[in-house]
């Protein structure tokens, strides 16, 4: 049986957020991955080369993923079922792609979680924005709509900001080495919030944060050795990313106002082209009706005109 979290998705697509947390893992790893459902992610790592050992709470989902799977571990990480099963194995990534938000304490897994990296090892987490825009207009509505998978999975217990995400991963002993973002437009996620029911004012002010079209937070972090550099380096990384990410906006923003004014444009040429021909048309009827009219008479209305 295939758990109802399996998803076929373009390996290439950069807004996806299993297809950033393979270009994350990189080639030829061993890897631990936390959540592996029935495998539609061990399928790809095992294509890049990974040897990767699963971990899964529900046994009914996972034979679809055991050709990918070196073995898998059923189990809880909050039940002391998983980790003394992996006593004394290091891997060169521990993956939690959603994972963490469904559990109680997430910074006491993700810190046993270091325990297990080798030396060069990294943690690659994606996790949901609880500060997505939709969130928030649905909260503005009164309303907290669970559902079966998305940002308010009905399952999900722990939930994230970026800056509370930073802060978990700091406090496991880990240091940000690459931050990035899937985002989902307003009024576009599973969150059914209808957009004539927000005023203007109300929608730009949900807008205003950075994050608020942020989806999923992806990350990859080493361990923190305690060096000024790395904690540096980390924190340059983070500001670097947001940075990058506000000028894209921006740039997206001045593309499209480009768009409005060129279209702005060629509606002035077509009304312009319009009002060419109306004018040739009239002149001529004018000219027509000039003559058709005795002299005197086209004198005197010309008199008229004149005074008026």
């Amino acid at each position: 049986m295939l758990s109802h979290y399996h998803a076929s998705f373009d390996v290439g697509d950069e807004n996806n957020s299993h297809a950033v947390m393979l270009r994350l893992v990189g080639f030829n790893k061993r890897v631990l991955e936390a959540g592996c459902a029935s495998g539609h992610v061990s399928e790809q790592l095992s294509a890049q080369g990974c040897e990767v050992i699963g971990v899964e709470i529900d046994p009914s989902v996972v034979e679809p993923a055991l050709p990918w799977l070196e073995r898998v571990i059923i189990g809880d990480f909050e039940g002391d079922t998983v980790w003394p099963q992996l006593e004394g194995e290091f891997f060169d990534v521990v993956l939690f792609g959603d994972v963490l938000e469904h559990l109680k304490d997430p910074l006491t897994t993700l810190r046993e979680a270091v325990t297990h990296l080798s030396p060069s090892g990294v943690v690659v987490i994606s996790i949901p924005n609880i500060a997505h825009a939709d969130v928030k207009l649905a909260l503005l509505k009164g309303t907290f709509p669970y559902s079966e998978s998305g940002l308010l999975d009905r399952t999900h217990i722990s939930f994230f900001t970026k800056e509370s995400l930073l802060q978990l991963v700091k406090e496991a002993g880990l240091a940000v080495v690459e931050l990035c973002r899937v985002t989902a437009a307003a009024f576009h996620t599973e969150i059914e919030v209808d957009r004539e029911d927000v005023d203007d004012a109300v929608l730009r002010a949900a807008l205003a944060d950075r994050e608020s079209e942020t989806y999923q937070f992806v990350l990859k972090a080493v361990r923190d050795d305690g060096d000024h550099a790395l904690a540096t380096l980390s924190s340059d990384v983070v500001d670097l990313t947001d940075r990058l990410y506000d000028e894209a906006k921006r740039n997206e923003m001045l593309s499209a106002e480009v768009i409005e004014l060129t279209l702005k444009v060629e509606a002035l040429e077509i009304q312009r082209t319009s009002d060419a021909k109306d004018l040739a048309h009239y002149r001529r009827q004018s000219d027509a009706v000039k003559r058709l009219l005795p002299a005197p008479l086209v004198q005197f209305v010309r008199r008229l005109i004149s005074r008026s």
